[in-house]
């Protein structure tokens, strides 16, 4: 190993309104831990991996940006099954859009948190994640 590198992404900070009414969708919706709770702020693990970091904010921002006038998100989540995710969370009347096969490059879709962040997940076999 690489001596003063990065070698990952440690956190995602995500704002959000309610932070225990959030970390509870994030649980119940992906099987997410918490873990290291502080005054207004908390993690969400999945297994021993960090994920995000929750953050509480009376703020209106949010993690989402537009470029030509499309929303777009800041953070990817992998999956090994977007077709079967896709269905729980239409299942769950989570906001979420069709999933898009984009050959090579993997099938994709967004959804929005309670709080309007946006995220993106994808599925692709042919590209190592390593976690």
């Amino acid at each position: 190993m690489e001596v003063g590198r990065i070698l990952g992404i440690a956190y995602n900070v995500i704002p959000v309104e309610d932070l225990e009414k959030s970390a509870a969708w994030f649980v119940k919706h992906f099987g997410f831990n918490i873990r290291d709770r502080r005054e207004g702020n908390l993690s969400l693990f999945r297994d021993n991996r960090p994920i995000l970091y929750l953050t509480q904010s009376d703020h209106d921002s949010r993690a989402v940006f537009e470029v030509r006038d499309k929303k777009r998100w800041v953070i990817t989540f992998f999956t090994n099954d977007v077709l079967t995710l896709h269905q729980y969370l239409v299942s769950e009347d989570v906001k979420v859009g069709n999933i898009s096969d984009e050959g090579e490059y993997g099938k994709f879709f967004v959804f929005e948190d309670l709080d309007g962040n946006l995220f993106d997940v994808w599925e692709h076999h042919d590209c190592e994640l390593v976690y």
